[in-house]
């Protein structure tokens, strides 16, 4: 295996158990929230608070990234991630909840600009995403593993068992210290402009912000779905494991979609992949709402909206850095977190609203939204208007 290859590998590898401690969170949370006593808007409130540490902070970091070109933020960003995520479950007040929260999302927004900007850069195929839809499958199929995971663990271990789980995050990190080589910064193009100025650089250019803009729809309807409904499916008297199972589908399913977009690229061309992973949504949507959120349809309908919602994602990412390659650390921070923490903004009202009018009511209104947004990739360009 060449170096190039085997780098892109392992750090998949890495974004894969990463990203499943990110995922650990939200079908235990439930659980958490009863045991040290909070509300379900006050335990949105908390999951906001993490993500907008990880997510609103990995643009600086990925500004930063694009300076230094380091391994540090890779490794100690999987440590942070490991230790501190899998803490959670033996938090006994909110503060300690807390302080395990934005201290692991701070090591997730850590590893995540430089490592995909790595990949950009050792990866011989982002003409066609190839690459790039690896490693953020392999992302997708560990944030999909993070639920399955942690519920297991609280359902047959109990919660204070899962700080054991760190230990895997520790050995993959040692495994990326000694295998991804120091980075050669010779042959790098590095942003020349201050952080504000570049922050204005990628905001003035059209299609990448129709590109963030994306990011964000799609991580509105991931979050409003993989948040919120554990609190309706617990209402109903579904068990942590149960709800951890149905997350780990939906998110799966994500990842296949990963997996399946570079191939609907090149037969479709880079449009209609945002297009059916937009518009699709909202059929599915209300045949989930019809169905009460359970049931065979149900369940269905629900793994589909997974499926659907994660489509574009590597075409996204590519496609991003691409159009502006001085800044790819920093463009994957927006992609890939920026998106997440906007939303994280948003839930806590969105939670509150959900206890007010119901939670099934309030996810058929949020997904019409990707619907409404279809309209704005058409300034997008296709896939024969630019080249490398």
């Amino acid at each position: 295996m060449n170096t190039n290859k085997k780098v892109i590998n392992i750090l998949s590898v890495g974004h894969f158990v990463t990203d499943a401690y990110s995922g650990f969170l939200n079908p235990i949370m439930p659980f958490i929230a009863a045991k040290i006593g909070i509300s379900m808007a006050i335990a949105t409130i908390l999951i906001s608070i993490s993500n907008l540490t990880s997510s609103l902070s990995q643009p600086f970091f990925g500004y930063i990234a694009d300076k230094w070109q380091r391994r540090f933020f890779i490794f100690w960003g999987m440590i942070m991630a490991s230790v501190f995520l899998s803490f959670i479950g033996i938090a006994h007040n909110i503060y300690s909840l807390i302080i395990c929260l934005i201290l692991g999302h701070i090591g997730v927004s850590f590893f995540h600009p430089q490592a995909t900007s790595i990949v950009s850069s050792y990866s011989k195929c982002i003409e066609n995403s190839k690459d790039m839809s690896i490693f953020i499958a392999m992302g997708t199929f560990g944030f999909s593993s993070g639920p399955a995971i942690s519920s297991s663990v609280a359902g047959f271990c109990g919660l204070d068992k899962l700080p054991y789980a760190c230990v895997i995050g520790l050995i993959t990190a040692f495994i990326i210290l000694k295998n991804v080589p120091k980075i050669n910064t010779s042959d790098i193009s590095k942003p020349q402009v201050s952080i504000i100025k570049a922050f204005i650089k990628i905001f003035n250019n059209k299609p990448v912000s129709v590109l963030v803009a994306a990011s964000i729809v799609k991580s509105f309807v991931v979050s409003s779905f993989s948040i919120i409904l554990p609190f309706y499916w617990k209402s109903i008297g579904y068990n942590v494991t149960t709800i951890g199972t149905i997350l780990f589908i939906f998110l799966i399913a994500g990842a296949f979609g990963v997996t399946s977009s570079p191939l609907i690229e090149k037969t479709a061309g880079i449009k209609n992949v945002f297009y059916l992973s937009l518009i699709t949504v909202t059929p599915l949507g209300i045949l989930f709402f019809l169905n009460g959120g359970k049931g065979i349809i149900g369940l269905i309908s629900f793994i589909l909206i997974g499926y659907v919602s994660f489509l574009a994602v590597p075409v996204n990412m590519s496609l991003a850095q691409r159009l502006m390659p001085d800044f790819k650390s920093m463009i994957s921070g927006f992609i890939g977190g920026f998106s997440w923490g906007v939303i994280g903004l948003i839930l806590p009202l969105i939670s509150m609203l959900g206890e007010k009018i119901g939670i099934m009511n309030i996810l058929l209104v949020i997904t019409f939204i990707p619907l409404g947004f279809s309209y704005f990739i058409k300034y997008l360009p296709c896939s024969n208007e630019f080249t490398e």
